[in-house]
């Protein structure tokens, strides 16, 4: 939308009216022009011929813009319900000094008392145009002191990015503070450039959401990561709750330090809690690494030169709730660090500990990194089938899916059998079945009618391996392009790699310093490497003609040839040694790859593409797909497979097939790319691997 057609709020420049209008579109994320009124008349918000008069109507018309915003509510109901708050704070609030201010604040106090916002859990309308009466109030001395809710409430209001950028800039110029979110760039091919931007910790609300069974609550992580670590929220009372790190005393037992720590960030908040706060008592010999516990006091600039800022509970209105002691002498996980295999003997608690607390946060955001990146990009997520008949790699290493054991043990009679063979039409399923290696080719169905489409779930491996590189069950991102070559493919596959990486440097910093600091040295200038230059590209034949004359300086274990499958040490020098940088290695000898893979005019390779990456190796595998059917009957049959057993995806080539393409990418690779995490067993909650499926 051009400038020029932008709703125009036509108002005071200072009036409290304009800044609740200019604070709900900055929340709304609405554009206004901005003009100031000749006279003192009430604010007019015109847009083409259309004229809105007054200030609830303008704020009820900027909550409709983007109904995604929430700011109206997020249901009728809600909505009803800020329309009644509105017009309560007009009627009580709403002159210059309201004849009833202190029984409304009553009123305030009493609803607030066990809520974060006026409204269900977020900022509303109702929270902007009371909570800027109110804060005008105060400037003007007509309510210096408020109750403990309504006091929290206001402050957490005025900690909003919206409150924070309006109040004080209302008066800037033509163009109301109140702007979205600028349009992602267009890059000269007609593509968004949407690279990821996190929005800045300090612009996040200071109450979170969902915690009114503690009362409410503000996560770690809005404090400690924000720009200036904590120092814009000096003076504010507020309530963290958590797990204890560490516990000491001091001044002989009248006061204590306590490093707590929510989850939501790797660091941890100091608590100097005093023998006068409220709970003081309770705490005694209760208090180890493990307790969880609720600290309401005053965040204090700290003396020490560790954090920026520490929480003092201190004096009246503070107060520490322990929700659960630890005994230290039982508690599993100390203060001192732990090996990663005994983390994996609990873990069940191991989430608590520094490492895989941050490896969750990170998996967390390449999960919603991958997400945004193929919605963004026009793509359909499809979800395949994780028991099937197929065998999507042709290596026949998968965990069957069958009734018939439980049901002969039960009965007490043998397996059924015909023919020395075990008798599946007596089965669940009527057939042999599995746990998916695999949903590529259920994907492709779909690739195949609604063009681009990618899948994400759990897949399976019946590998009797013992690697740092191998789980039974991991998580595959498989998307499918439809009318697209391998060269599209490739392109994908490095676009989609980069947005992740930058998606987990922009919303994961601090974890990723952690992992700088404790797993790998130089971790994020490798990944800013990864990000700063296209990939570089190899066919396989020039790989091995690389790889051969590398040789006697590389001292491989295992010889290079023609036609065999690289191996992770071939594959890493190619990208750390060679290129150093990640590589992209394409057109391999058919003989080592899946029979759908598209067969090149040579008779002897596939079109098929592996992204190889330094400290890593592979973690993306694809290919163009087959689309011709005497050519995929005539791969299938080559690989002793059934034809007949495949006879749906050779119905794709009979109706309408089309060339496409796709790749492969095994999440937990891809976190350990990211992380430097040298053991895959470490990057997943619950390792599965051979003799291993507790938990």
């Amino acid at each position: 939308m051009g400038r020029q057609n932008l709703p125009k709020l036509i108002s005071g420049a200072k009036d409290i009216c304009t800044q609740k209008i200019l604070v709900a579109a900055k929340a709304a994320g609405v554009e206004l022009l901005q003009e100031a009124a000749k006279d003192s008349v009430v604010p007019e918000l015109r847009k083409a011929d259309k004229v809105i008069r007054y200030t609830s109507a303008i704020l009820r018309y900027v909550g409709r813009v983007d109904a995604s915003s929430d700011i109206y509510g997020s249901t009728f109901m809600e909505t009803s319900e800020v329309d009644s708050w509105l017009d309560w704070g007009e009627m009580e609030l709403g002159s210059a000094q309201p004849p009833r201010l202190q029984q409304a604040i009553e009123v305030l106090e009493k609803h607030l008392d066990n809520r974060v916002f006026l409204v269900g859990q977020r900022f509303t309308l109702a929270d902007v145009s009371i909570s800027c009466s109110l804060y005008n109030f105060q400037r003007q001395g007509l309510a210096s002191q408020l109750p403990r809710a309504t006091k929290r409430w206001l402050g957490t209001c005025t900690a909003h990015e919206a409150f924070t950028a309006v109040m004080g800039a209302s008066s800037s110029g033509t163009a109301a503070p109140g702007t979205a979110a600028p349009s992602p760039a267009v890059q000269p091919g007609g593509q968004q450039n949407s690279q990821p931007r996190a929005t800045p910790v300090s612009e996040t609300p200071l109450a979170t959401s969902y915690c009114s069974a503690v009362g409410g609550r503000s996560l770690i992580k809005r404090i400690m990561n924000s720009e200036d670590k904590g120092k814009s929220l000096a003076g504010q009372t507020i309530s963290v709750c958590g797990w204890v790190k560490t516990a000491r005393e001091a001044d002989k037992g009248k006061i204590m330090f306590v490093q707590l720590n929510d989850g939501s960030t790797p660091l941890d908040i100091q608590v100097v809690i005093d023998s006068s706060a409220k709970g003081f008592d309770t705490l005694k010999g209760k208090v180890g690494t493990g307790a969880s516990m609720k600290c309401t006091g005053q965040v204090v600039e700290s003396p020490g030169g560790k954090q920026a800022v520490e929480l003092l509970v201190k004096d009246a209105g503070t107060e520490v709730v322990l929700f659960g002691g630890v005994d230290a002498k039982e508690y599993p996980l100390s203060k001192k660090g732990h090996s990663h295999e005994f983390l994996r003997s609990i873990a069940h608690l191991r989430p608590r500990s520094n490492l895989i607390g941050s490896v969750a946060r990170v998996r967390a955001a390449l999960a919603q990194a991958t997400h945004e990146f193929f919605r963004t990009r026009g793509f359909l997520y499809v979800h395949t089938p994780l028991i099937t008949a197929a065998d999507c790699e042709g290596a026949g290493e998968m965990f069957q899916v069958t009734t018939l054991m439980q049901e002969a043990e039960k009965d007490n009679k043998p397996l059924p059998t015909v023919g020395g063979k075990f008798d599946y039409s007596k089965d669940f399923f009527g057939k042999p079945a599995f746990l998916t290696v695999s949903g590529q080719l259920s994907v492709e169905n779909y690739c195949c009618a609604l063009s681009n489409v990618y899948t994400f779930g759990p897949t399976f491996r019946a590998e009797n391996s013992h690697t740092s590189r191998h789980l039974a069950e991991f998580w595959m991102i498989e998307p499918e392009l439809a009318f697209a070559d391998i060269k599209d493919d490739m392109d994908c596959a490095e676009d989609y790699l980069k947005y992740c990486v930058a998606y987990a440097m922009e919303h994961n910093r601090s974890d990723l310093e952690f992992f700088e600091d404790k797993i790998e040295k130089g971790l994020i200038k490798r990944l800013e490497n990864l990000l700063a230059e296209p990939f570089a590209r190899v066919t396989y034949t020039e790989a091995i003609e690389i790889l051969i004359k590398e040789s006697p300086k590389a001292n491989f274990q295992v010889p290079v040839e023609w036609g065999m499958d690289l191996g992770s040490e071939h594959e890493r020098h190619l990208a750390e040694k060679v290129n150093k940088k990640p590589t992209i290695v394409y057109n391999y000898p058919k003989d080592i790859k899946a029979f759908y893979m598209r067969l090149n005019e040579d008779n002897k390779t596939v079109a098929a593409m592996d992204v190889l990456v330094p400290a890593i190796g592979e973690v993306i595998g694809g290919s163009q797909r087959e689309e011709r059917l005497d050519v995929l009957d005539r791969r299938i049959t080559e690989m002793g497979l059934e034809p007949k057993d495949y006879w749906w995806y050779r119905d794709l080539r009979k109706y309408g097939s089309v060339p496409h393409a796709g790749f492969g990418l095994g999440f937990e690779r891809l976190i350990m790319l990211t992380t430097g995490v040298e053991n895959i067993r470490d990057v997943i909650p619950f390792p599965r691997y051979p003799g291993h499926a507790e938990f």
